[in-house]
């Protein structure tokens, strides 16, 4: 069994034989005479291809075999392969495109700029195994994913500042607001069989308890973005909250359809328009999937991607930079 965040995953079981005549080690999917790789089968090294730098790319953590696979966002093509990892989690990406990556088995956060195969900055969690994370559009600051609290990284460097409160146990998910403030969902002291959530405005020392106008059952766990109007919450079903004054309104919802085993989504601008009227791609891991919907029609998917994932979890968009 491989845990990640609260999420855990029976690793399925798979053997790719590939015995070829005169074969060393695998190479990297996707690279130049690549072969399969198996569930939980190591890689051999990072890779990138030398024009994925030049446009949006779209990041996916695989735990089953600690990789980080990288695609062009519209040729939905794998690009590259980050690896080194262990259990590798939640994925967040800043501004500048630049890329974090939770590290729950090595209880760090690594940075990669956009496109790089090499760490730029790597951010001790302590005894932590971090699981999700968000970058604060609007100070730079980097919110990391604990168990029983959130590390924020002032200017996503340095050593962090916990918060914790809200009436929020085991937490699950997290994500910036368009103001700097932060929502963040887990279990409920209160109800085991529910989801809570909690919120840190700007200035706070601790967590705010939220309740939200809709009940949200436990399971399955509940992923939360802000998509430029509302915080959407939710895996299949995808609930629209106005959030005011620690209270959350239905404002609608986006259903995704035929999805059976979501895991995390990212809502992602394109062509430069706000994320709200663009597309939304989620994680699967029955089968192993990434799905790509418009938003917030939902509806069923008008793309997928299958090549190098392995029990896939985290995913997000980093933008390439304006010439």
């Amino acid at each position: 069994m491989k845990s990640v965040g609260l999420g855990t995953y029976a690793l399925r079981g798979g053997v790719v034989v590939a015995l070829l005549a005169g074969c060393g080690a695998p190479r990297p999917i996707g690279a130049p005479g690549a072969i399969a790789v198996a569930p939980g089968q190591k890689l051999e090294g990072s890779w990138m291809r030398a024009d994925a730098k030049s446009g949006d790319l779209l990041y996916v953590s695989n735990p089953g075999n600690d990789t980080v696979t990288v695609y062009g966002y519209q040729s939905r093509k794998l690009v590259g392969t980050l690896d080194g990892f262990s259990s590798p989690a939640g994925l967040c990406a800043d501004t500048a495109g630049d890329v974090w990556i939770t590290n729950e088995g090595e209880h760090d956060v690594i940075e990669y700029a956009h496109g790089g195969t090499q760490p730029i900055q790597t951010l001790d969690d302590g005894s932590e195994q971090p699981s999700a994370c968000s970058v604060d559009k609007t100070t730079g600051n980097l919110a990391v994913l604990n168990a029983d609290d959130v590390a924020v990284y002032s200017d996503a460097s340095g050593s962090p500042t916990l918060y914790s409160g809200g009436q929020v146990y085991g937490d699950y998910a997290l994500g910036y607001g368009a103001h700097g403030d932060l929502l963040v969902d887990g279990g409920s002291y209160d109800n085991s069989q529910l989801i809570a959530f909690a919120q840190l405005p700007p200035g706070m020392t601790h967590l705010k308890q939220v309740v939200l106008s809709k009940t949200l059952l436990w399971a399955p766990p509940t992923f939360v973005q802000w998509d430029g109007q509302f915080w959407v919450v939710g895996t299949q079903t995808l609930d629209w909250f106005k959030i005011t004054r620690n209270k959350g309104k239905l404002e609608g919802y986006t259903v995704l359809s035929p999805t059976s085993s979501t895991v995390q989504f990212w809502i992602a601008s394109v062509g430069g328009g706000s994320a709200r009227g663009n597309q939304i791609v989620v994680t699967e891991d029955d089968p192993y999937e990434v799905e790509f919907f418009q938003y917030p029609a939902g509806g069923n998917p008008f793309a997928n991607i299958i090549d190098g994932l392995s029990n896939p979890y985290g995913i997000t968009v980093s933008k390439a930079s304006n010439p």
